[in-house]
């Protein structure tokens, strides 16, 4: 059986930020974690997994293509542009990091 994070592309911050909040979630919601405060944890890694989906949104994949001295180089990159969509899921998962920390407080 292969490892499904195998295919994954986990080459930025926000994409295993993604997978970790992702089986922080599921773990706390099967009951495998009961050290953890349900309420808070479950708050805590759906807000991480709606901010990370935000700065996904907000920074698109992009291709420079640039000559030098004769030869053409390929890059790849990620530049920040702003979009309605992934700003409004940073501020939900802001805001639900916000509320599941402050009953720890």
């Amino acid at each position: 059986m292969s490892n499904p994070l195998s295919n994954l592309q986990l080459d930025v911050w926000y994409k295993v930020l993604i997978v970790i909040c992702t089986i922080v979630f599921l773990s706390t919601a099967g009951g495998l974690l009961p050290k953890l405060p349900t309420n808070s944890a479950l708050l805590i890694s759906l807000g991480g997994v709606f901010f990370c989906c935000g700065e996904w949104k907000n920074h698109p994949r992009y291709t420079i293509i640039e000559e030098a001295m004769g030869q053409r180089f390929m890059g790849h990159g990620f530049k920040r542009s702003f979009s309605i969509t992934g700003t409004m899921l940073c501020l939900i998962g802001a805001y639900l990091i916000y509320k599941g920390i402050m009953p720890l407080l």
